[in-house]
């Protein structure tokens, strides 16, 4: 199994739910651009990160789709709902939509305000709004989590998925601080091995709690 992946991205989750399996696997790390070269549209057409590609030839994209798939092929790893209580996977697959859906989406105009606009003149005020956007979701997600350090009371992929939100955060004006619960929970999971290691792998740096 190869991971392709590229630092700062939300391939930093699946990294972290591969770690958290023990799963072997190979990490391809791209620098950006180079997945809008030939060679990787040729394993990705859509060429974006992450793609996990299997020994047998087959490509999966899209993080929450990949994440889904490693908890139902490793159940005993724990990263997901108890099996057998639909009720639970329910949560967890509305919890990972809703981060990767619509949290996610929120950073789109500020990341990239040309995807947009043609007119530079407005990036400022499009980035301004995305980060207000983004700062709704994250004030949603800091009351989720008082008084715990994970979203379901137990690591999941939705917790490796926030993770990595969580560092986008730094660009809001105050950063991490302004959200407390989420600030403990982003420095709570930096203290976790797979994390970690993970993070080494990606040559990133811990963050704490800002």
């Amino acid at each position: 199994m190869k991971l392709y992946s590229m630092p700062g991205t939300c391939a930093l989750s699946v990294h972290i739910a591969l770690e958290w399996i023990g799963e072997p696997y190979e990490l391809v790390l791209m620098k950006h651009g180079d997945n809008l070269a030939p060679d990787y549209l040729a394993i990705n057409p859509g060429g974006k990160v992450p793609a996990v590609a299997l020994d047998d030839g087959r490509v999966f994209t899209q993080a929450a789709a990949i994440l889904t798939w490693l908890v139902d092929r490793h159940p005993q790893a724990g990263i997901g709902a108890p099996v057998g209580d639909s009720l639970a996977r329910f949560a967890l697959y509305e919890t990972l939509s809703y981060l990767t859906s619509e949290v996610h989406v929120a950073f789109g105009p500020f990341f990239a305000p040309q995807r947009f606009f043609d007119d530079e003149s407005r990036f400022d005020r499009v980035k301004r709004k995305s980060l207000e956007q983004v700062a709704a979701h994250m004030a949603t997600l800091d009351a989720r989590l008082a008084g715990r350090n994970t979203l379901f009371g137990h690591r999941s992929v939705a917790d490796a998925y926030l993770y990595v939100l969580t560092r986008w955060v730094d660009n809001l004006p105050g950063g991490i601080r302004t959200f407390a619960n989420l600030a403990r929970f982003r420095a709570a999971m930096e203290q976790d091995a797979g994390v970690a290691r993970a993070l080494g792998g990606q040559g990133m740096k811990p963050l704490g709690a800002g």
